[in-house]
């Protein structure tokens, strides 16, 4: 039978790794995503705009820093390479709203873009103290010398979580700039 068209040795040219290089031992077993948890991938940080407090009913931006690296360790006695690469990502607002993106979010840029929504934002409802987490979801690839391949299985890891003050705003009509003239109609 064509080794192709077999799944037996399909599974196994797809999961085993076998290091031919001389001083390198072999790794015949399936190799798993619990396997591969012991490298612990690099979540990087939840970022929250503006500098982790909000507004009632305005976005408040929420950003992943977590990127595609790589590791080198051992596994089964013999070295190999892990490439982590995130592929979710699950934002928790700390009010009860949860949200899950294929989108890390970017930051905003300039004050031009402060306050718009963009695809991880969070519009809050009520004034609060509360606290956002993040979990960012990792699949991974593995070379023991042979080439890359791709592991089973997808690997959760928590960010630190970040506190996040939610403020209510009123807006108020002023006559001129209350910096200069304090005591103006609807100043002070």
């Amino acid at each position: 039978m064509d080794a192709g068209t077999d799944p037996v040795t399909c599974e196994r040219m797809n999961f085993a790794v076998i290091d031919n290089r001389p001083g390198v031992a072999e790794v015949g077993q399936p190799i798993t995503i619990n396997d591969l948890a012991q490298f612990r991938p690099v979540v990087g940080e939840l970022v929250v705009e503006p500098d982790g407090w909000g507004v009632v009913g305005t976005p408040t931006n929420f950003y992943a820093t977590a990127e595609t690296h790589t590791m080198d360790g051992e596994l089964f006695d013999a070295p190999i390479e892990v490439r982590w690469t995130p592929t979710s990502y699950v934002f928790d607002y700390g009010d009860g709203t949860t949200e899950t993106s294929d989108a890390s979010g970017t930051a905003w840029s300039g004050t031009d873009e402060s306050w718009t929504e963009t695809a991880t934002s969070h519009a809050y409802a009520a004034r609060d103290d509360v606290t956002a987490s993040l979990t960012v979801v990792f699949t991974a690839e593995v070379d023991a010398g042979g080439g890359w391949f791709s592991v089973p299985g997808t690997l959760p890891v928590d960010a630190p979580a970040v506190s996040v003050k939610v403020f209510e705003v009123e807006t108020v009509l002023t006559n001129g700039d209350c910096m200069a003239n304090p005591s103006a109609p609807g100043c002070g």
